[in-house]
């Protein structure tokens, strides 16, 4: 979701910015407001997480490895792989009037 994040973020901070020229004050509040439930969703880990993905022993790397082969030679990464996180779209984007000509 990092740049799911990165993009949303430039294109609302780039329209706030262009709706409040000379109230950034206004525009950042707007941007924080705006962002803030996409940043929370984007947060939330799994249980477990990162810590089981990230072991801090020899014996847990050797764990790990042998999870992540049996799960790929099983066959159930199909069905996990259905099971993914949110969508990147979480929310409907304000469309703002970014016509970079402009200043041309």
């Amino acid at each position: 979701m990092g740049t799911t994040l990165a993009l949303a973020g430039a294109y609302h901070l780039a329209g706030f910015l262009i709706s409040h020229p000379d109230r950034h004050d206004l525009a950042f509040e707007q941007y924080e407001d705006n962002m803030r439930p996409l940043v929370t969703k984007a947060q939330k880990l799994a249980p477990g997480m990162p810590h089981l993905f990230h072991p801090q022993t020899v014996w847990g790397a050797c764990l790990l490895r042998i999870f992540c082969a049996a799960i790929y030679w099983s066959g159930i990464i199909n069905l996990l792989s259905r099971l993914k996180g949110p969508s990147a779209q979480v929310q409907k984007f304000k469309e703002y009037d970014l016509d970079i000509t402009k200043g041309l």
